[in-house]
């Protein structure tokens, strides 16, 4: 059997590892400057209007997975096995996505317009519905720098768009121009982002759109019952914000997606393993590559060692987490980030599994699983939330999150491609070591977090298992030889 010691094997290693790196790292400070826009937010709307604000996102979200139904995905499964169709897939498939954009915005506009949701609710969503716009519109350019892991620019572009989103934020907060400015500050950060990804992709291939109908035909048929799958997964990922936002008061929306926001934050830290991986294991799927199993051992790997911390921390530093950063008068918010925790453990693996089986072909399974999950999570959060507010969202989001799990596993496990358990003990040692790290060193709340993520990572280094293989064998070498 093929493994990752060869040298062409360790070559591919080096480059998924410094792909991710590269992305993780940018994903960081990304996330760092959007959180501090979270901040600046928080702290000048309050709970009430930053609750309008999450509902509208949370609704703009939907439709906006809706039209990108698995285009990207399915467009990305495409170049990656045949990477010499690229410009022609780019250039013909941007009219396409451009089109269902449109209408699909369009509709989610007058849905809202009639809908019950609160007027500020509504003013939000027709602001933002401009940002969405090019969200899905950046999104149909991205397979481009997927497949030719070339995501750290992706990321670059990402980092500049939050950074001058914040400026704006500031700016017209600093100048009272009041809610409305402050959502087009967030439309302004999407319409820079774009123009940003039109230059680099540019640069890498033509994007002269091209009007070819069969290829449009063959794109949706290929990537229907995908978009969907993708579409119903993304929409309970968000679905309680909107039935939250139905169902109680925007002060309660605001608590939850305060909470919510440091979910948000971990997916994007993380993401990239996952979007580095998918390329190579979609290669190795159809030319029938054995390097497939050790590739998905080693990224469920690195997921499990970069989730458990971020669980850890959420539980055991919620409440200054929350109040240090959105203000005291989201404190009860921290209720909702401790019941999330779990949820970012099980999303991370799911994110690889999910993309196990996209590498597979299996569309039809995952859109049968994500469509029984997402009936569940409308049903439970209908019954719940009536009855316990925001933290029956947050417990309804850990629960449907473990129900995808197991038929996500078990089809995975039939292929040959189901991680194995081995380095869980590893991550769990080190998992213990951060929580007691976190209740017993004293002093700020700052200086605990800072002191137990270092014992995690400590412990995760010292310990024999693939992040100290990555790490030492991989990674160590290449920095000092300084390529």
């Amino acid at each position: 059997m093929s493994s990752f010691d060869d040298a062409p094997a360790r070559g591919l290693v080096l480059r998924l590892a410094a792909n991710s790196l590269a992305q993780a790292g940018g994903s960081f400070l990304a996330a760092l400057v959007g959180f501090l826009t979270f901040v600046a937010v928080t702290r000048g709307l309050g709970p009430d209007a930053y609750g309008h604000l999450t509902a509208a996102t949370a609704f703009l979200f939907i439709p906006t997975v809706l039209a990108e139904a698995g285009l990207s995905a399915a467009l990305l499964r495409q170049i990656s096995a045949a990477p010499e169709q690229t410009e022609h897939a780019i250039r013909a498939s941007l009219p396409l996505r451009a089109l269902v954009a449109v209408v699909a915005l369009t509709a989610a506009l007058g849905i809202a317009l009639v809908s019950p949701l609160p007027y500020l609710t509504k003013v939000a969503i027709v602001i933002s519905s401009a940002g969405s716009l090019c969200t899905l519109l950046t999104l149909s350019l991205m397979p481009v720098l997927q497949a030719q892991l070339k995501m750290h620019l992706s990321v670059a572009a990402t980092l500049v768009g939050r950074v001058l989103t914040l400026g704006l934020t500031l700016g017209v907060l600093a100048a009272g121009l009041g809610f409305r400015s402050v959502v087009a500050a967030q439309v302004a950060g999407a319409v820079i982002v774009l123009a940003l990804h039109v230059g680099i992709v540019g640069r890498l291939v033509s994007l002269r759109p091209i009007v070819d109908t069969a290829y449009w035909r063959r794109l949706v048929a290929g990537s229907l019952a995908l978009g969907l799958s993708i579409a119903l997964a993304q929409a309970y990922f968000r679905i309680d914000a909107v039935l939250l936002a139905l169902l109680r008061d925007a002060h309660e929306v605001g608590l939850y997606g305060a909470a919510y926001k440091f979910i948000e934050i971990s997916e994007l830290l993380v993401v990239a393993i996952p979007v580095s991986v998918f390329p190579p294991l979609t290669r190795f799927v159809a030319t029938g590559d054995p390097r497939a199993t050790v590739l998905v051992q080693r990224a469920f790997d690195l997921m499990l060692a970069a989730a458990a911390p971020l669980a850890v921390g959420m539980v055991v530093f919620a409440e200054p987490v929350i109040v240090a950063s959105a203000g005291e008068e989201f404190r009860e918010g921290a209720d909702a980030l401790r019941l999330l925790a779990p949820y970012v453990l099980f999303s991370f693996v799911n994110g690889l599994l999910f993309r196990i089986l996209m590498a597979h072909g299996r569309d039809r399974l995952l859109l049968a699983t994500t469509g029984s999950v997402l009936a569940a999570n409308v049903v439970l959060n209908l019954v719940f939330i009536p009855l316990y507010g925001f933290r029956a969202a947050a417990v309804v989001s850990v629960v449907t999150e473990m129900l995808v799990l197991v038929p996500l596993s078990l089809a995975a496990r039939r292929r040959g491609l189901a991680p194995g358990t081995g380095y869980v003990p590893v991550v769990a040692a080190a998992a213990a070591a951060m929580a007691v790290a976190g209740v017993v060193v004293p002093g700020p709340a700052l200086i605990a977090m800072a002191a137990s993520a270092l014992v995690y990572l400590a412990v995760v280094l010292a310990l024999p298992g693939t992040a100290r293989d990555v790490a030492f064998r991989h990674l160590l070498p290449v920095l000092r030889r300084g390529e």
